[in-house]
């Protein structure tokens, strides 16, 4: 009755097990649904698959398109450092008054304003004389017989340096210049020494025109329509912009790493020294008085460029090759293409088009780490040994995207 009961007690212990293993096995298959993705992307095309252009041998023809082999090239090391534009030495020609008088505009409601652009000669003010008592007319005459004859002296002197070719231009206009102010000031005293003396009218005082003795921008306007001013005070001051400068201040630990013999080149912050935007200009090196920051322990360095459109004050990137003594002993070798052959997407992206066969032109996306002398030197781009389109890319670029469709 025992053994009876201990077996049946036993096979249901074993169906029971069996069961719950039958259980565990069923939810374990079944397993939960899987969530759809927030987005399907169908046709994806990766950079590698961008599209090919194929042209026909006519068209390689007319379009003259040239390529290079993509190989290593010896660049000079260099650095990029901030710099500000500055007007030189002796560009800024201040305008004072001849005599003591009143300002006048050279017509109702005109006066020069800061920022004007002048031409050489061209009329900025009238400044009418004030009659003073005898002692002080003589003694105004008296100074400016002086003043005639000292600029008469020194407009000879370098008129005969220029005759040999010793000084510039500008310091010949500037001395035929200084000479007209001091004939047209001692005419006006001798004027003033007649109407003092009873011998001429009043109204025989004429003002004298204030014109700008070089063509530039007036940068200080120091006096106002109406307004009374002394001999010699302030009146204006016009810069010349044909020639400026760079002042470049670089931390004084970091000065003895540029070669400051070599020159740099220039480039607007719109654009960038990898060849986005506007493009560089060559600055020469110029020897400057020495200045410094001790508060941002820095030194400055000066170069000077031609014909640019800066302004002074404008923050500008310059680009400095590296002393040989500090790192540009032996140059260093870099994947480098003419800049000719970079595109410029509107999203400022840089592109070279890869010639895959005789007649099929392929677009790849590059990184240009820095432009000097006139190469790409790249960070990213295609393998060495790539046939790189020089020209015919803007071409190639806007058969791509259908420009003059």
């Amino acid at each position: 009755m025992t053994t009876r009961a201990s077996v049946s007690h036993a096979a249901w212990r074993g169906t029971l097990t069996v069961s719950t293993m039958l259980v565990v096995t069923s939810a374990c298959a079944e397993k939960p649904s899987k969530a759809a993705p927030p987005a399907t992307i169908r046709g994806a095309v990766t950079e590698s698959q961008l599209t090919s252009i194929t042209l026909t041998p006519d068209a390689v023809r007319r379009l003259g398109i040239e390529t290079v082999s993509l190989d290593s090239t010896a660049m000079a090391p260099t650095r990029t450092v901030g710099g500000e534009i500055v007007v030189p030495p002796g560009q800024a020609i201040p305008i004072n008054a001849a005599v003591a008088g009143s300002v006048a505009s050279m017509s109702a409601g005109v006066f020069p304003i800061a920022g004007q652009r002048v031409t050489q000669g061209q009329p900025l003010a009238r400044l009418v004389p004030i009659t003073p008592d005898m002692a002080r007319v003589r003694q105004e005459l008296a100074t400016a017989d002086a003043r005639l004859r000292q600029a008469q002296l020194e407009a000879d002197r370098v008129a005969s340096l220029y005759a040999e070719k010793l000084v510039a231009t500008r310091d010949q206009e500037r001395a035929q210049a200084d000479l007209a102010a001091a004939r047209a000031a001692l005419e006006a005293a001798q004027t003033l020494e007649q109407v003092a003396g009873g011998s001429a009218p009043a109204a025989s005082v004429g003002s004298i025109t204030i014109a700008a003795p070089s063509a530039g921008v007036v940068r200080t306007v120091s006096v106002a329509a109406g307004q009374i001013v002394s001999q010699g005070a302030p009146m204006f001051e016009i810069v010349r912009l044909d020639r400026l400068w760079v002042r470049v201040p670089v931390y004084a630990g970091d000065a003895r790493l540029f070669s400051r013999h070599v020159p740099a080149s220039v480039h607007a912050l719109t654009g960038d020294q990898a060849g986005n935007g506007t493009m560089a200009l060559v600055a020469i090196p110029v020897t400057a008085p020495p200045s410094a920051d001790p508060l941002a322990a820095s030194v400055d360095l000066y170069y000077a460029v031609q014909g640019a459109s800066f302004a002074p004050g404008e923050r500008v990137g310059v680009t400095i090759p590296l002393a040989p003594a500090t790192g540009g002993t032996t140059k260093s070798r870099a994947l480098a293409i003419p800049l000719a052959a970079v595109a410029r997407d509107l999203s400022g992206g840089a592109w070279v088009y890869v010639q895959t066969d005789s007649l099929t032109f392929t677009r790849r996306r590059v990184e240009v780490e820095r432009v000097t002398g006139g190469m790409a030197v790249l960070a990213l781009g295609p393998a060495r040994g790539a046939k790189i389109v020089t020209t015919g890319v803007a071409e190639l670029f806007g058969t791509e995207f259908g420009a003059g469709k």
